[in-house]
């Protein structure tokens, strides 16, 4: 039995069309020099759910069982359509691309699937409302009042894209930032 543990999530990494456009939105930010750690590009996902630190068994399992339950699970468009920060403009620790929840039912009724199943296997449930978004920078310090005015007024042409996998990721930590390493893909059919 190993019982070596990896920092864990699920998540859906988007096409290159739509890393594309999260750049450009980056690029319109970044001149604003709001004290924001900018994401890479191979970093750009809809977290599904963290884990945090999961045994190999663990993580075998829980693959199986959402491989099962997902197997009916038919691919769907997820729509791109604004920017935000969390947790709110005034202290802003995370700036996003993402959508309201109501404009990807199809998402949001995969992210509460994946919560039931690890519910059973001890994992607590969000206690916030899944919120779908992709992360493109971190807040380190004060950030610049330009930006945060400009994050609602940014206008891009929205984005839809084809998720048709998910993956299961282990995270490793480092002083440079995190990497990622795909453990499991599902396939959505």
């Amino acid at each position: 039995m190993n019982l070596q543990r990896h920092r864990s999530f699920i998540a859906i990494f988007p096409p290159r069309e739509t890393i594309d456009t999260l750049l450009l939105i980056q690029s319109k930010l970044k001149k604003f020099n709001g004290h924001i750690r900018w994401e890479k590009e191979e970093k750009f996902h809809f977290t599904l759910q963290f884990w945090g630190d999961q045994t190999e068994e663990w993580l075998a399992e829980i693959y199986a069982e959402i491989t099962a339950r997902l197997s009916h699970t038919a691919p769907f468009t997820i729509a791109i359509t604004n920017v935000g920060c969390f947790p709110n403009r005034y202290s802003p620790k995370i700036i996003w691309a993402g959508s309201e929840p109501k404009e990807n039912p199809e998402l949001i009724q995969l992210a509460k699937t994946i919560q039931q199943i690890t519910q059973q296997h001890g994992v607590k449930p969000e206690q916030k409302p899944f919120h779908p978004h992709i992360t493109i920078g971190r807040g380190k310090g004060k950030i610049n009042p330009d930006l945060l005015q400009n994050l609602e007024t940014i206008t891009f042409h929205p984005v839809m894209f084809h998720c048709s996998e998910i993956r299961m990721m282990k995270s490793h930590l480092a002083s440079s930032g995190s990497t990622y390493t795909t453990l499991y893909t599902i396939p959505l059919t």
